[in-house]
């Protein structure tokens, strides 16, 4: 019989894809390869974050060998919409079950919230170890979101489902240790010690301001950028932002800019234009140069949080935030980690969802104070290079493997 490979990356967003629910997986495989594991991966055709119109359906890179496959991929602004993808792509993969055979373990992702199906079937038939990350906590997630509610089918069934996965599971990642806790205290046949913490990363470039870069988003050198990027989603509080935006409305030294995507951009959008408001771009979601320029320009960063989210996720721009040495503003509810950390390490401020009249005030003291935001920013990089630095991760990811497949 064929030898075994070890692992398996099952994940719906991979290689070339830009956005950090490809770029951490294949991070973490390339990785992997280098240390001595066999590493393969299975995951969709890529299409909206990527830059490349054509890849091949299966290639290796960086020692992985990928398989992709081709599900149905509509537009994720609507809820259906986003179902169809979640459906299309976990059926897509289901045709490719009996490939995970041919692996020690598998390591698969939350999301789409009903992918770890495919590894559940896995292991219950061939034995395979599955590592699961949680990247978001279903299906609470998706009630607090209001994107679900607890009485329907698909309830019922992710509720059957993460049972079987956090019970027969190997290892579960969980982001945060606030993340940690909300697990164990909420699934009984979860046990501590198959919990492990790790943290994502960032790994763009760190880049100076330039005038290019400025001029690149029509802004200009002693100008104080106010910056939001990534989703603006369900899960993204964007109310309290957008309203100080608003009421800054004739700042001329205060700037925002919104990069990104999500079910809630266009409404946004929508509303600046209505008040034809000059204090504020909206990009779309942006990768390497450019996005690195817009870190760049950025005084300070804004991370948010729906109500009710607590240890159900974690904003992942917020790394890329520290490693650009940037100032944090968190909109969030109360006792979430994010305002723990930010005002432990005295790296920004914390304001409530709701607060625009804080979040204002603490944008223009930032603005006026600016020897105090300067040292934010530099607690910002330490707090990056001590604790969520890519390496620092990757070692985590390397000792579950090791353990699981008893390899020193």
């Amino acid at each position: 019989m064929r030898r075994k490979k070890d692992i398996l990356f099952l994940c719906q967003f991979f290689y070339p894809e830009h956005n950090s629910s490809a770029t951490l997986p294949f991070d973490t495989a390339k990785y992997l390869v280098a240390h001595g594991f066999t590493v393969d991966a299975l995951c969709g055709y890529p299409k909206e974050y990527s830059d490349q119109a054509h890849v091949p359906l299966k290639e290796e890179q960086d020692g992985v060998e990928i398989q992709r496959i081709r599900y149905i991929q509509l537009g994720r602004a609507s809820k259906l919409g986003r179902l169809i993808n979640y459906f299309s792509f976990t059926a897509s993969a289901f045709f490719h079950l009996f490939k995970l055979r041919k692996y020690k373990s598998v390591i698969v992702y939350s999301n789409p919230p009903i992918l770890p199906f495919i590894a559940l079937l896995g292991n219950m038939l061939f034995g395979t170890k599955i590592v699961f990350v949680a990247y978001d906590v279903y299906p609470e997630v998706a009630y607090a979101s209001n994107s679900l509610r607890p009485d329907s089918i698909i309830a019922k069934g992710m509720r059957w489902l993460n049972h079987l996965m956090y019970q027969r599971a190997s290892r579960v990642v969980a982001l945060t240790a606030e993340m940690k806790a909300f697990l164990l205290a909420h699934r009984p046949e979860l046990t501590a010690d198959r919990v492990v913490t790790i943290a994502n990363w960032a790994h763009e470039k760190k880049v100076e301001a330039t005038d290019e870069a400025y001029a690149r988003f029509g802004y200009r050198p002693g100008q104080f950028i106010v910056s939001y990027f990534g989703n603006m989603g369900i899960c993204q509080e964007m109310e309290t932002l957008v309203s100080a935006v608003e009421r800054m409305a004739d700042n001329d030294e205060v700037r925002f800019l919104f990069i990104g995507h999500g079910n809630k951009k266009q409404a946004i959008a929508e509303r600046f234009e209505k008040q034809r408001l000059k204090n504020v771009q909206m990009h779309d979601f942006l990768t390497g140069e450019a996005f690195e320029q817009a870190v760049a320009i950025s005084s300070c960063c804004v991370v948010s949080l729906e109500k009710g989210l607590k240890g159900m996720c974690a904003p992942s721009k917020y790394y890329s935030y520290l490693q650009g040495e940037k100032a944090v503003l968190a909109v969030v509810e109360e006792g979430s980690y994010l305002e723990e950390e930010i005002e432990r390490e005295g790296i920004g401020q914390a304001v409530r969802i709701g607060d625009a009249e804080g979040l204002t005030k603490g944008i223009l003291n930032m603005q006026r104070c600016s020897e105090r935001t300067r040292e934010m920013q530099i607690r910002a990089g330490r707090l990056y290079e001590q604790a969520y630095r890519l390496d620092k991760g990757l070692k985590k990811y390397r000792d579950i493997f090791q353990s699981l497949l008893m390899r020193n």
